[in-house]
């Protein structure tokens, strides 16, 4: 069994008192699976996990004599949760896992007395080790080595692990999204033998994962080193792989731009790549075999693609049940990442009135993204994204508005100057708006007004 150095002043006081309480009643206790490996790495855990020998109901009754609140709506697979002020500490006893029908969830538990046992059924190496209340990390299976070598390894046989739950194959993924590291090499032969599997699992458990690999800080590395285990869930990404585009505009194959693109997507420690925004890079481009043509240059070309992009993004992220507004931004941003308007005042004036500010922020994110992933000539259109960004900037900082209910006047004043309520005055206020977007007109009261009469003057009410 490896050991290594104290590391007690990493775990926090309110997990440290439920693994004390637990020793004191006579259990075995330990922090154990993500929790260890981050304090390996110098990470600090989001969660705290901790392995007993107490059976639940003995753990329920720890926390009753503490006066910890808890919920055991998990009790039959071993877990108990303790609810404190600090944080919920998830507390389970050691157990062996029985056969996964579903490829999900253990049919059934067995508990067991030694966390040697437990730690076999653990899915990585890395997530494996586990830490006594003094901070001494118990590493059984090798997963402090793989920690310094930056490798995600099945703990004993890949096939088993990931036969027992699928979901396993895009775990590996997001870890290696996550920390950067490579995927050991008969880890990953099972995941691509195993992969059709996916396709028994539920779409709201593979959103999880895919989000969280496509917003992790190593994200490109690891979908291009799994691209055919992704491409089992997104076809597309399979057809994106050596695609040549055959452009002076691109010096890449489609899902090499796409991950440079990905990769090109601003990323915060704290918070990873924004969850749409690192979405539509992925999908922005995957249309693109479809609409391909070459003329008789032999140049290639893709027209209507970001709508074909859409078109797949809307279905697989349909597929994998994400939220409809989510779905729709994405969507909206994928659809419209290759639209430049005119950098003219007017024109970017009625673009931005046409979507939400928060759309149209992102929107100029992955614009420049997908700039700066083209051939340097292709790049020559960031002139024109930095022009229309200084329109739009311009535009927000003289107090513009972009919507007809932000205009100074209201359907009670297009009524008050003749107009039947109805269909009429909505009517009325759009040209009026119209006519303040082509700046005939300034949003106050008496030019609004102004162009109100005249618009009125010429409908037949």
């Amino acid at each position: 069994m490896n050991k290594c150095e104290d590391t007690s002043d990493r775990i926090p006081g309110y997990v440290n008192r439920i693994l004390q309480l637990l020793e004191s009643d006579g259990c075995g206790a330990f922090v154990a699976g993500g929790a260890v490996r981050d304090i390996v790495l110098g990470r600090t855990p989001h969660d705290y996990d901790i392995a007993t020998s107490a059976k639940p109901e003995e753990t329920v009754e720890v926390l009753k004599r503490a006066e910890i609140s808890f919920f055991d709506n998990a009790a039959k697979h071993g877990t108990v949760t303790a609810v404190t002020e600090a944080g919920n500490v998830e507390v389970t006893t050691f157990r062996e896992d029985g056969s996964y029908s579903d490829m999900r969830r253990p049919d059934g538990v067995v508990f067991k007395n030694s966390i040697e046992e437990d730690v076999l059924r653990r899915d990585f190496t890395i997530n494996a080790m586990y830490m006594d209340k003094n901070g001494q990390i118990h590493d059984p299976v090798g997963g402090l080595e793989d920690c310094r070598k930056g490798i995600i390894k099945a703990v004993g046989e890949p096939d088993k692990r990931f036969a027992e739950d699928a979901l396993r194959i895009l775990r590996a993924i997001r870890f290696s999204s996550r920390l950067g590291f490579d995927i050991e090499p008969a880890t990953m032969s099972s995941m691509e033998s195993r992969s059709d599997e996916l396709k028994m699992i539920s779409g709201e458990r593979i959103a999880s994962e895919l989000t969280g690999i496509v917003t992790g800080r190593y994200a490109p590395d690891a979908i291009r080193k799994c691209w055919k285990v992704l491409s089992v869930i997104i076809p597309e990404i399979a057809l994106c792989r050596g695609f040549d585009q055959r452009s002076q505009y691109h010096d890449r194959d489609v899902l090499e731009h796409t991950l440079d693109v990905l990769g090109a997507i601003p990323y915060s420690e704290n918070t990873g790549r924004d969850p749409e925004l690192a979405m539509a890079a992925l999908f922005h481009d995957l249309g693109k075999p479809a609409c391909f043509v070459v003329d008789k240059n032999g140049i290639g070309h893709m027209k209507g693609h970001p709508a074909v992009s859409s078109e797949i993004a809307d279905r697989v992220l349909n597929e994998l049940k994400y939220p409809k507004q989510f779905i729709s931004n994405v969507c909206l941003l994928v659809k419209l990442h290759d639209t430049y308007m005119a950098a003219d005042r007017i024109e970017v004036h009625r673009f931005m009135s046409m979507y939400p500010e928060e759309i149209l922020v992102k929107l100029k994110t992955l614009q420049k993204a997908d700039i700066l992933a083209h051939s340097p000539l292709g790049q020559n259109r960031l002139k024109r994204l930095e022009e229309l960004i200084a329109i739009e900037t311009e535009l927000r900082e003289s107090d513009a508005v972009f919507d007809i209910k932000d205009l100074v006047i209201d359907g009670k004043d297009i009524m008050a100057l003749g107009a039947k309520e109805g269909p009429e005055v909505g009517r009325v206020l759009t040209e009026v708006f119209n006519c303040y977007i082509e700046e005939r007109c300034t949003n106050t009261k008496d030019s609004l007004i102004c162009e109100a009469k005249k618009i009125i003057s010429q409908i037949n009410f």
